[in-house]
């Protein structure tokens, strides 16, 4: 406990593991403890040990949020290739779940998928927007979130005008949808009713600050300065652990907070010059007692390994 009778949230002793995987953008871990991350040069890689990895598949894009299902089989939102792809990790085999567009919405910038306790999904498109780096300068709330049936029959768009939805998470009672907003690097959440979602609602501060006037068709150029960058944060990855907080990365500012279910935010890691912590993109807990910790990321060639002083909350599909 600190000072103020709250728990402290820390994480010690992070190292590198996984050399050779490329663009480890989203980092979990299997119910038997095993750590995958999704791969630029395949499509997931395992990550055995600091210098060993296991390619799986070959997905071309950038798979970027990944998910496990129910069978064992991968779902890749993959990046920029505008598809979520299904993957067998036995054979390889990639097939596709969806596509190109979505009742007329582009899906090229397809961000993340996460997987519920009944096996549905429930994805995030950043932007409809062909030019990325246009949606980044003007701020354009254009992203929507759809949902995958569990039987991949039924997809349907269940928010629109959403402003760059990046990574998911679900609470411990699927009360509701976290949905992290990247370029105004903060979190809502929306009400989960059945199959649809309600209105959102601001999950905790603003974790970042990017100024009105910085939004504009040339805005985007301000992320070229560090300084700039580290301000405005850009949230991008998050996850819960096991006593209600929500981690959250700031993968400009190189920092980690967590929101607590209060509402107030504390900070965990802030590595100013990335020296270590470098463009942190998601989160994951495993171990025997879920406290170690991987953070992945999309400039480093490796993952992050440490110890965590609260446990993680287990991924939908190891309960």
């Amino acid at each position: 406990m600190n000072g103020t009778g709250k728990t402290t949230i820390a994480v010690i002793g992070l190292h590198p593991v996984g050399r050779g995987v490329d663009r480890p953008e989203h980092v979990l871990v299997a119910s038997d403890g095993r750590v995958f991350a999704s791969d630029k040069s395949s499509a997931v890689a395992e990550l055995i040990d600091e210098h060993t990895v296991r390619h799986i598949g070959q997905a071309s894009g950038e798979p970027n949020g990944i998910a496990l299902d129910r069978d064992g089989h991968f779902l890749i939102a993959n990046w920029g290739l505008g598809a979520l792809q299904d993957l067998d990790p036995t054979t390889g085999a990639i097939t596709a779940v969806l596509a190109d567009q979505l009742d007329g919405r582009p899906l090229k910038w397809l961000n993340f998928a996460c997987v519920d306790s009944i096996g549905a999904l429930w994805c995030s498109v950043s932007t409809v927007a062909d030019d990325l780096l246009d949606t980044i300068g003007r701020g354009t709330a254009d992203g929507f979130i759809f949902r995958v049936a569990p039987d991949h029959q039924s997809v349907h768009v269940v928010a629109d005008g959403v402003n760059f939805p990046n990574c998911m998470a679900l609470d411990r009672n699927e009360d509701y949808l976290y949905v992290v907003r990247t370029l105004t690097a903060d979190v809502v959440r929306f009400p989960i009713d059945g199959e649809t979602l309600g209105p959102p609602e601001q999950y905790g501060p603003p974790l970042g600050d990017r100024r009105p006037d910085e939004y504009g068709p040339d805005a985007g150029r301000f992320m070229g300065d560090p300084d700039v960058g580290r301000r405005w944060g850009m949230a991008d990855g998050c996850a819960f652990d096991a006593e209600g907080n929500l981690w959250v990365t700031l993968v400009l500012a190189n920092r980690i907070v967590a929101i607590r279910p209060d509402g107030t935010a504390t900070v965990v890691l802030d590595d100013p010059d990335g020296a270590l912590l470098n463009g942190p993109t998601s989160i994951a807990w495993g171990g025997q007692d879920m406290r170690d910790i991987y953070i992945g990321s999309i400039t480093t060639p490796y993952v992050l390994k440490g110890r965590s002083s609260v446990p993680g909350l287990p991924i939908i599909h190891q309960r």
